[in-house]
């Protein structure tokens, strides 16, 4: 027998070859079975021939390789290292696998993609509600991710074919804000409603602009009340943030300090023993009662930035307070409106007309 190939031979007295292949070549290990010695044969020149040439195994240059097959090794390796977004991502990778996990890498167009995209935007989601513009462009965002694993690390395709795929125009964001005139309503409501948690987590939202997640999911450890700083260590961009707490704000933790349970980290613990809490039902509740519509729980870091913007703060200031990473995220939060724009103006005017303003009235004195 040829060195390197294998005669086996089944229960069933069916015949197969196994080529083994374990060169020092750098390499690793390569072994494939054929039913004909011939086929061993060929294949065994065929690859010693490839790793002298320095291609590596034939495995990761046939093209052969499915997108299910890529969306599994990208959810082994990638996913797990991604705790943020693994949820979302691994729903969109699954419709992806749905839809086109048959086809070889090699075979999926732009086209291909585009026509998929269009059946995202007019489809059904397991809700029975269409996906927005916004949400199908998370979609296409999630497989290009995975086109460009394949591309740089895995080498099992050359391009990533949705950069040429064109994405859904999105909306602007929600511009909506808690006014001065709703704010003591919805304190009140707040204030009286059965869930203790509630009046805590609306007046943080509002007065530092900490994402509902973020202040959810605070535990003791991270709060100082002594020094009056939050110290975020589960953010959104990964990266830890100080947030100062006065006021209202600190009194209120103060209190639900002084009332913990002992026997849990978290500072708004849910009732059962596990598991997230969810003041949803109690935030509904107390919008109703403060005859309060169209606001959500998001609304009061737009708050937060607004009124900050109006008091005068920069944006590289806001950003840091509402943890961005750019100043293209701010936009969405920060609405200049016509006390910031008469007061930037104002100040933009006297500064330059004042000297010409000054010589023609000594000019018409004269």
């Amino acid at each position: 027998m040829t060195q390197g190939i294998q005669k086996r031979t089944s229960k069933n007295n069916i015949v197969s070859y196994r080529v083994q292949i374990r060169e020092s070549d750098g390499f690793p290990p390569k072994s494939k079975t054929f039913p004909t010695l011939q086929e061993a044969k060929d294949w065994q020149k065929q690859e010693k021939a490839r790793r002298r040439q320095g291609y590596g195994p034939t495995d990761q240059m046939n093209g052969k390789q499915t997108l299910s097959d890529l969306i599994d090794r990208y959810t082994t390796i990638i996913l797990p290292t991604k705790p943020k977004d693994a949820r979302n991502m691994k729903r969109h990778l699954e419709w992806w696998r749905d839809k086109l996990g048959k086809y070889c890498l090699t075979r999926i167009s732009s086209d291909l993609i585009a026509q998929c995209r269009q059946e995202l935007a007019n489809g059904l989601t397991s809700k029975k509600v269409k996906r927005s513009q916004t949400t199908v462009n998370r979609y296409l965002a999630t497989l290009s991710t995975l086109f460009t694993y394949g591309v740089n690390e895995c080498g099992w395709v050359t391009d990533n074919p949705c950069r040429r795929v064109t994405k859904f125009k999105e909306p602007n964001g929600r511009d909506r804000i808690v006014s001065l005139d709703e704010w003591p309503r919805l304190y009140e409501a707040c204030k009286n409603s059965r869930n203790e948690h509630l009046l805590p987590v609306v007046v943080l939202a509002a007065t530092t602009g900490m994402r509902r997640g973020e202040i959810l999911g605070l535990t003791w450890d991270c709060i100082d009340l002594d020094r009056q700083i939050i110290i975020l260590k589960e953010t959104k961009n990964g990266k830890h943030r100080t947030v100062s707490i006065v006021g209202e704000a600190l009194d209120l933790l103060r209190s639900h300090y002084s009332k913990r349970n002992p026997n849990t980290p978290f500072v708004f613990p849910a009732k059962k023993r596990f598991g997230k809490i969810c003041i949803r039902k109690a935030w509904d509740e107390a919008l109703k009662r403060a005859r309060i519509k169209n606001l959500r729980m998001h609304d009061l870091r737009h708050t937060f930035c607004t009124y900050a913007s109006e008091s005068g703060a920069s944006n590289l200031e806001l950003a840091t307070a509402m943890g961005h990473q750019t100043l293209q995220m701010l936009q969405r939060y920060t609405h200049m409106n016509a006390k910031i724009t008469y007061r930037l103006s104002s100040a933009v005017n006297e500064r330059i007309f004042k000297d010409i303003n000054g010589t023609d009235k000594k000019s018409e004195a004269s």
